[in-house]
C-alpha cells in the first residue's frame, strides 16, 4: 500500500506555488468517479471501560473526538488516558489515518473529518469506540490523498447531511463509504499528498519553533524573578498600583458582520494567545465608537466567569486591531512596569488564586480581590533586562504565527481548488 513518503517535502517552494499552473498539471478530465466504500474499510473502536477512563496521566492515551481539530488534523490538547488492561487489536500504529464518527456540536463541526496518529515515544494511542480507523483494500491508492480528501468541506458536509441524530450527530462506516469523489492516477495522487502535506510540516515546524521559544521566555522569568536570590528584597505593592483591569463590552450579535474590525471572545483563546479561527466582525466604521475597547499588543487577557474560568491569552500584532468582548479581563499596565513581566507574574497568579472563585450560576472572579493581590516590583535594571529579551521573543514568535496563518490560508486555497 502506498503511504506518500513527504519527509523532504519542507523543501519545496511554497510560498511561490503558482495556482493555476499546478492545478492544470493535475488533468483532472481523466480522474475516474469511485465509492469511497470501495477503497477504504472503516473499522469500529473498541469500548474501553469508563471506571479506568482519566485525566490523570498514564502512557495510555485514548482517543476520542475532542483529538480532532475544525478541518480536521490531530489535535494533542486536554487528553483522556486508561489505566486498565488494553486489547492489543485496538492499539493504533504512528500513522495511522483516522476519522471521528460522533460529534457533540450543533453543525457537527468535526464529524468525518480525519487525522494521523502522531509519532510519540512516550504515549501509545488507545482505539476508542466511535473512532474509525481507515483499513485500505487497493494497492493503487496513497493513503495520504485519501487523508487530505476526508479534510475537504465537501466531504465533511456529505457526512453531516447524511448524519443520524440532534443534540449528538452520529455517521457510520456505511455512511462514510458512500461518499463518491472523482480519484486521479497514483502519480498524480502522490503529487497532490506531497504539496499538501509539505504546507503541514512547515506549520508543525513553526509551531515547534514557537514552543521552544515560550519554553525559553518562561525559563528566563523563572530565573530573573522567581528563583532569584533577592527577591525578598523587593518592594511589594498591590495590583491595582501595577495595572488596571479593564472590562470588555457585551457586543450585540446582530451586529456582527463578515469582515470588518475583530472582535476577540473566549472561544479565540488557545495555548495562551489569541487565535484568529472562528472571529467574528463588526463594521469597521465602529472602531471609534467602540475605542475604550480597543487591545493593544502584550494586553493580558483572564477569562472571569464560566466553565473556562482561569484561561488566559496574551495579545499579539497580527490579530490587531481588535475589540475585547465581554467575560473577560484586560490587565493592562500602568507605570514603568513591563508588561512583560505583568504577564508572567499574572500566570503565576492565576495558578496559586484559581480556586478562590465565588459565585452561584456563573461562577466569577471578584475583580476587588485581584486588585488586593500583591506583586514585587524587581530592580528597573533587570524587569528592562528582560523586557528586551522578550521583545527579540515575541518578534520571532509573532512573524511565526503570522507564517502560519499564511501557511494555513495557502494550504486551505489549494486543498478547495483540487477537489471543487
Amino acid at each position: 500500500m502506498e503511504s506518500c513518503n513527504t519527509e523532504s517535502s519542507l523543501d519545496l517552494p511554497l510560498e511561490s506555488l503558482s495556482l493555476q499552473p499546478f492545478l492544470q498539471s493535475l488533468h483532472k478530465e481523466q480522474w475516474q468517479e469511485v465509492r469511497l466504500g470501495e477503497i477504504v474499510d472503516v473499522k469500529h473502536g473498541y469500548a474501553f471501560a469508563g471506571k479506568n477512563i482519566t485525566t490523570e496521566h498514564t502512557p495510555n492515551v485514548l482517543v476520542t473526538p475532542g483529538n480532532f481539530h475544525i478541518g480536521g488534523g490531530f489535535k494533542s490538547q486536554k487528553f483522556k488516558y486508561f489505566n486498565g488492561e488494553i486489547p492489543k487489536s485496538f492499539i493504533f500504529s504512528t500513522g495511522d489515518i483516522i476519522v471521528t464518527m460522533t460529534d457533540l456540536s450543533k453543525d457537527g463541526d468535526t464529524l468525518g473529518y480525519s487525522a494521523k496518529i502522531p509519532k510519540d515515544s512516550e504515549h501509545i494511542y488507545l482505539h476508542n469506540q466511535r473512532i474509525g480507523l481507515l483499513l485500505f483494500l487497493r494497492s493503487d491508492i496513497c493513503k495520504d490523498f485519501i487523508y487530505w480528501l476526508l479534510r475537504t468541506k465537501n466531504y465533511q458536509a456529505f457526512i453531516v447531511n447524511s448524519a443520524t441524530g440532534t443534540s449528538v450527530k452520529h455517521t457510520s462506516p456505511k455512511l462514510i463509504g458512500e461518499y463518491r469523489f472523482p480519484l486521479p492516477p497514483l502519480t498524480t495522487q502522490q503529487k497532490i499528498a506531497e504539496i499538501l502535506s509539505s504546507f503541514d510540516d512547515k506549520i508543525d515546524l513553526l509551531h515547534r519553533q514557537n514552543k521552544t521559544l515560550e519554553s525559553l521566555a518562561l525559563t528566563l522569568f523563572r530565573h530573573y524573578f522567581i528563583d532569584n536570590p533577592k527577591r525578598n528584597e523587593w518592594e511589594e505593592k498591590p495590583l491595582s498600583e501595577v495595572c488596571q483591569i479593564k472590562n470588555g463590552f457585551a457586543f450585540k450579535s446582530e451586529e456582527y458582520k463578515k469582515i470588518g474590525i475583530p472582535v476577540v471572545r473566549t472561544t479565540n483563546f488557545k495555548n495562551g494567545f489569541v487565535e484568529n479561527h472562528n472571529l467574528v466582525y463588526l463594521d469597521e466604521n465602529d472602531k471609534n465608537k467602540y475605542s475604550k475597547y480597543l487591545l493593544q499588543v502584550n494586553d493580558f487577557l483572564l477569562v472571569m466567569v464560566g466553565a473556562s474560568l482561569g484561561k488566559y491569552a496574551i495579545v499579539t500584532s497580527e490579530i490587531l486591531p481588535a475589540l475585547q468582548n465581554q467575560n473577560m479581563w484586560n490587565f493592562r499596565v500602568l507605570g514603568s512596569v513591563s508588561q512583560y513581566y505583568l504577564n508572567y507574574a499574572m500566570q503565576e497568579i492565576i495558578a496559586n488564586n484559581i480556586n478562590t472563585a465565588s459565585g452561584s450560576a456563573r461562577e466569577f472572579f471578584q475583580k476587588s480581590y485581584f486588585y488586593k493581590i500583591p506583586i514585587l516590583i524587581p530592580p528597573k535594571n533587570i524587569m528592562m533586562k528582560f523586557h528586551t529579551q522578550m521583545d527579540n521573543f515575541y518578534h520571532k514568535t509573532t512573524n511565526n504565527r503570522k507564517q502560519i496563518q499564511n501557511l494555513q490560508a495557502m494550504r486551505d486555497m489549494l486543498l478547495k481548488a483540487i477537489f471543487a
